[in-house]
């Protein structure tokens, strides 16, 4: 493991407090230094693993880091064309990786259902939820919910749901949320999950879905707490993904020299993927391979009634009884 020096660390605090200097790829050559090489070097042969959004950005490299190690990766992708493309190029980068493309459609709750019940595994290590969108205008699922919550926090809150039971079966299992340092600046409510405000602004309700799923997986990790199902959540950093590029094309431009590439953004879901160091330490939430606080600021906290709440309203948006976690 690199060694640090006390001032070393000191200086690392002090840019990080900066958040640019964090968040974009100085603040990850910055961090890197304290890794250890040794916690990838990891051979991941017979270990099932599920990427959603897996065909471009931080899922394809993702996909990459799995499949580089030996995994039996399963990409989870909602366009069937763009979805091919991505797994014949994994496929060729990789010619003896186990690689398979699924077709999902992770904001359609009957989606999720038929796909939980035809996937035909008997076990799940590693399912990374990464499916995202930061629309322009708002829109509605095929459930009735505003479209950013379903795809971002509901669909995967009933996908995990509905691969709950193989993820019993698993070897030392794990389900890692991919969230943004945008929820930082949020503090959750339920009142703008569901009905984002006029006039429509697509990060804000991105950021809020963000922070919504920083609040799930430390409940969920308290209710998965005996099933040896570790339970993680992360950011990611500023990286330069397709997403990025397209759906905020301006904070692209302006930063573009500065972003993380998106194997580096991705860096922290695969060492959370293949690494056993985060197991014992379900529902933190991770930066660069080390755990963070979920708030930055004060104003951004919420009572343990307000996140009862929350959590009680996912189960019924994502359309499970309040016990469904506890009852497998």
């Amino acid at each position: 493991m690199a060694k640090a020096s006390f001032f070393g660390r000191l200086s690392n605090s002090t840019l990080d407090a900066t958040i640019v200097r964090s968040f974009d790829k100085r603040g990850f050559a910055r961090h890197q230094r304290f890794f250890d090489a040794e916690d990838l070097q990891v051979d991941m042969s017979g270990r099932v693993c599920l990427v959603t959004g897996a065909n471009s950005g931080l899922g394809y490299a993702t996909c990459q880091g799995l499949a580089a190690r030996g995994a039996s990766v399963w990409m989870i992708c909602r366009n069937a064309e763009r979805g091919a493309a991505a797994q014949n190029t994994l496929q060729a980068e990789f010619p003896d990786a186990d690689i398979h493309l699924a077709l999902l459609d992770v904001s359609d709750l009957s989606a999720i259902r038929a796909f939980c019940e035809t996937l035909p595994l008997t076990h799940i290590d590693v399912l990374v939820h990464n499916a995202g969108i930061l629309p322009a205008e708002r829109s509605v699922s095929a459930d009735g919910l505003d479209q950013t919550l379903a795809t971002n926090l509901v669909g995967p809150f009933a996908l995990t749901h509905g691969l709950l039971a193989r993820l019993r079966q698993g070897d030392r299992p794990r389900i890692i949320w991919v969230s943004s340092g945008g929820m930082y600046s949020k503090k959750l409510s339920v009142k703008r999950l569901a009905h984002p405000p006029d006039p429509f602004d697509g990060v804000t309700a991105y950021a809020d879905t963000k922070r919504g799923m920083a609040v799930a997986s430390e409940l969920l990790a308290e209710q998965l707490l005996e099933t040896g199902i570790a339970v993680h959540c992360m950011h990611p950093g500023w990286a330069d993904t397709p997403g990025v590029q397209t759906s905020i094309p301006t904070f692209w431009e302006r930063t573009q020299d500065i972003l993380r590439t998106s194997a580096e953004g991705a860096d922290t879901i695969v060492w959370l993927a293949v690494c056993d160091k985060a197991q014992s330490q379900s529902g933190r939430f991770w930066f660069d391979r080390s755990p963070k606080r979920t708030h930055l600021l004060f104003w951004t906290s919420s009572s343990p009634a307000k996140r009862k709440a929350f959590f009680e309203e996912l189960h019924r948006w994502a359309q499970l009884p309040e016990d469904a976690f506890l009852s497998q």
